[in-house]
């Protein structure tokens, strides 16, 4: 299978924006499942996904807030931002870039919410998740391709297919938007992504999920506007955020992009245990916690 380039999950300069996370049941899923009190802590900022900390602070992508101020939503109620709050997290390791793809903001004022409690340790591969973003809803039923490899950059092909007809499955999101939540399992950990250049690199300490269609019940990936959204574990009887959503890995030409989830495509997600520190140091919040050294930088990579 051929390795393409990261897609972000925001269309910047485009007219079309957001994105939801699809999940395959195709259920609305658009209310706090049953013991997760942290599903209105995600609203909405220039077409994409905000998560809302404590004490008026919210975090998000740096390319989804790179427009601020801006008016964030949460439960139907806008939210100015603070001026001069903004503050772009930086990476804590020397080998890498100074900054990552994340930043912090205030509100004018705070929404009644609760406040979330930060993973402090790196998710577990198989460790299932809770992956909670803004947008488009997924069509109601599955799309079939004829997917060809061909022998050099940008020739694969795509072929709709009727039901049955063709040898891979996913799925088309249609122009209506809501947060929405579903669940995936961890499918790598401690990898080093670069969502810059090579001259210019921005580097995140990441982990990711892989869209199974034939996986969990609620299985989901994440699609263009989920940037900024909130990936939970449920740890120690409580959940915790893990993860913030960026970027998605998918296949070379997949049709429409990141506004298609597709079986095998990848979400790739900030792990917050290596930037809570500096997150709690910002908001702040009382915290006990230990950065330990990352044991190596990993390259994203594709499989089946």
């Amino acid at each position: 299978m051929k390795q393409v380039s990261l897609s972000f999950l925001t269309l910047v300069g485009l007219s079309q924006i957001a994105g939801a996370v699809v999940q395959v049941s195709g259920s609305a899923n658009h209310t706090a499942p049953s013991g997760q009190p942290y599903f209105n802590n995600i609203g909405t900022l220039n077409g994409a996904s905000v998560i809302y900390l404590d004490n008026g602070w919210a975090l998000t992508a740096n390319h989804v807030a790179s427009s601020l101020p801006a008016s964030v939503n949460f439960g139907g109620i806008s939210y100015g931002t603070e001026a001069g709050s903004f503050q772009r997290l930086q990476n804590p390791f020397p080998s890498m870039s100074t900054f990552t793809d994340m930043v912090l903001f205030r509100l004018s004022s705070p929404p009644p919410l609760s406040a979330l409690s930060i993973a402090t340790s790196t998710p577990t591969v198989g460790s299932q998740v809770m992956m909670i973003g803004n947008g488009r809803i997924q069509d109601t039923a599955p799309t079939e391709w004829t997917y060809t490899q061909i022998p050099g950059p940008g020739n694969d092909t795509w072929v709709e297919a009727g039901p049955g007809g063709g040898n891979i499955t996913g799925y088309q999101t249609t122009g209506a938007r809501e947060v929405r939540w579903g669940e995936n399992v961890v499918d790598q950990n401690l990898f080093l992504v670069n969502v810059g250049s090579v001259a210019s690199p921005v580097h995140v300490i990441s982990f990711d999920t892989q869209f199974d269609v034939g996986g969990l019940s609620n299985e989901a990936q994440a699609v263009v506007g989920d940037s900024g959204g909130g990936v939970f574990r449920f740890n120690g009887g409580s959940w915790e955020l893990s993860g913030m959503m960026y970027a998605v890995n998918l296949y070379e030409n997949q049709p429409n992009g990141a506004e298609s989830a597709v079986d095998g495509d990848q979400t790739l997600i900030a792990d917050l245990s290596y930037y809570s520190p500096q997150i709690l140091g910002i908001i702040p919040e009382p915290s006990t916690m230990a950065l330990t050294l990352l044991g190596g930088g990993f390259l994203v990579r594709r499989r089946r």
